[in-house]
């Protein structure tokens, strides 16, 4: 009897979670509640449940009207801050469709009855972006427990080739990894660690990570990683990164239309120094990394929006690249 005494209070405040000023629940629907899962209940002894559960902290209020009966007002989110995770949830490409459903699936549950309308109506899950890689889950989780537990990580990668076909990279070679942080930039999920062969951060797309296994090795100090040193910050690694290539970090000066300003505060963060010059223009000083990864995120802009001042071997690359695009379409 001990038993079912608590599952009634457990299954009584899990009906009041999905209530909300527009949505309570009276008496007679908390003791239909529970009788669906086989607990028979008196109005009485729901009464000093509530207020028990009330006595324990929850914030349930009585209605004015008072046949109209309870409701919460602590539930854990807010349905406008559910609706953002449903989305982002369902924007992920590396989550898989069934994966993305199941999750939303499952915030509508913390969500109240209104915002669970809104999230299971609203909320489109497009599968045609959506990852293939069923194994994505399992990859995530086993680089979280490795990171908590501070071992190391061994896995293939793969790569595209030129059919759209995914094959092992450097022909299956094992990689061992000190894996760090695990972060999500660019609609991708990433795992920024050390290779044992290298003294610097590297990063991998999770989704194209096989054969994962945590091995028993302690990750490799922190200390011993150069870019570790200091006040590192895992923002500025992802904003100097630009399209998650890596590359020794270089000063370069842009010139740019005030119609791009959103885009290079959102490459390089919204506390970059901008000066005006001229009318609708404006020239700053970002931190990138030098590589293919910073030229073709230049080069997606216009030469009137976007122009390299320095430095000479960025300004160089950009030149030559322009002159390779120049022959093929001449």
């Amino acid at each position: 009897m001990e038993g079912r005494t608590k599952e009634k209070l457990l299954f009584i405040l899990e009906r009041l979670k999905k209530t909300d000023e527009q949505h309570p629940v009276n008496t007679n629907e908390l003791i239909a509640y529970l009788g669906e899962r086989g607990i028979t209940a008196e109005r009485k002894s729901v009464a000093r449940d509530v207020a028990a559960l009330r006595d324990a902290g929850y914030s349930i209020i009585l209605c004015d009207e008072y046949k109209r009966g309870y409701y919460m007002t602590d539930q854990l989110f807010e349905d406008y801050e559910l609706k953002i995770i449903a989305d982002a949830v369902s924007g992920a490409k590396f989550i898989t469709f069934e994966d993305s459903s199941s999750i939303v699936d499952k915030l509508c549950e913390l969500a109240s009855p209104t915002g669970e309308e809104i999230i299971k109506n609203h909320t489109f899950i497009d599968e045609k972006i959506k990852s293939k890689n069923k194994k994505v889950r399992y990859n995530i989780d086993k680089v979280i427990n490795a990171i908590k537990n501070g071992k190391r990580i061994t896995f293939q990668y793969f790569e595209f080739t030129a059919d759209g076909k995914m094959q092992l990279k450097r022909d299956g070679h094992i990689y061992e990894i000190s894996p760090y942080y695990l972060c999500w930039d660019n609609d991708s999920y990433f795992l920024i660690g050390n290779s044992k062969s290298h003294d610097h951060l590297i990063h991998f797309h999770v989704e194209m990570m096989t054969n994962v296994e945590v091995t028993k090795i302690p990750i490799r100090p922190e200390s011993e990683i150069e870019e570790l040193h200091g006040s590192f910050s895992i923002g500025e690694y992802l904003r100097r990164s630009v399209n998650m290539y890596g590359g020794e970090s270089v000063k370069i000066t842009l010139e740019c239309s005030d119609k791009i300003a959103k885009n290079v505060r959102e490459e390089f963060g919204e506390d970059i120094i901008t000066k005006p010059i001229g009318e609708n223009r404006f020239v700053t000083e970002v931190k990138a990394a030098e590589g293919e990864g910073l030229i073709r995120w230049i080069m997606q802009f216009s030469a009137e929006d976007m122009k390299v001042v320095a430095p000479e071997n960025i300004v160089d690359a950009i030149r030559k690249r322009a002159k390779e695009l120049y022959k093929i379409y001449e």
